[in-house]
């Protein structure tokens, strides 16, 4: 390897590293993106207009695929597409609740909070918000390093929020089983059978069977509440 070679991978490595930092911060962190990655923001915008016909069209799809990268665990590239909507069509509800839902996924709690508010002011009548609003909270509570006083309050907090999505959108099944698990961490194990029997009226999708299974041990299924 002669000493030019050398030189250019000593000076592309760090530009790939800082790239892929910015790439991974909500709102690209506010850095400017350098001359290499403005062409590439020019690219992108160039050709969404060309595939989907604006701009914000493109953002719904960015984020549409966020979402879909957040069901497979995979917050980083989910993080991506959620900053190329926000190049794409600018702050909305949408992608303050995806910038917020990728950073909880990642144990920010604090950001993801921020964001979750952020994006309920925008949109406060949407279930699907509350909830994932309401889960970040369920998982501040039982992942996070707090003390039994504050998970408290978080689980409180879920179960607000659970209660307001399920007031916007009675239908919406997941917000059953979420509510549900948040119930058990407060030992609220009737309760959380009630609510697993709503969802399952629902078509219980989002009920994971482990839940069940842990739950049945703390208590075993009340007659009222089999589906």
């Amino acid at each position: 390897m002669n000493k030019t070679i050398a030189l250019l991978i000593l000076l592309l490595v760090p530009a790939s590293i800082y790239a892929q930092a910015r790439n991974e911060i909500p709102m690209y962190g506010g850095i400017p993106p350098n001359k290499a990655e403005a062409e590439a923001d020019a690219t992108l915008i160039e050709w969404t207009i060309q595939k989907f016909g604006s701009r914000e069209a493109g953002a719904k799809n960015a984020i549409r695929l966020g979402f879909k990268y957040l069901e497979n665990g995979d917050s980083s590239t989910a993080m991506k597409r959620f900053n190329q909507a926000w190049l794409l069509g600018g702050e909305t509800s949408e992608t303050d609740w995806g910038f917020a839902a990728a950073l909880s996924y990642q144990g920010k709690f604090i950001d993801a909070e921020k964001f979750f508010l952020k994006a309920r002011e925008r949109d406060g009548k949407n279930a699907r918000l509350l909830t994932d609003f309401g889960f970040l909270y369920q998982f501040w509570a039982t992942k996070g390093r707090v003390d039994k006083q504050v998970q408290a309050q978080y689980l409180d907090k879920s179960i607000e929020l659970f209660d307001q999505a399920s007031q916007v959108d009675p239908a919406f099944d997941r917000v059953y089983f979420n509510w549900a698990v948040s119930l058990y961490f407060k030992k609220d194990y009737s309760g959380a059978w009630k609510k697993i029997a709503e969802a399952e009226k629902l078509g219980g999708k989002s009920i994971e069977q482990k839940f069940l299974k842990d739950l049945t041990k703390k208590m075993p299924r009340p007659a009222t509440s089999s589906s």
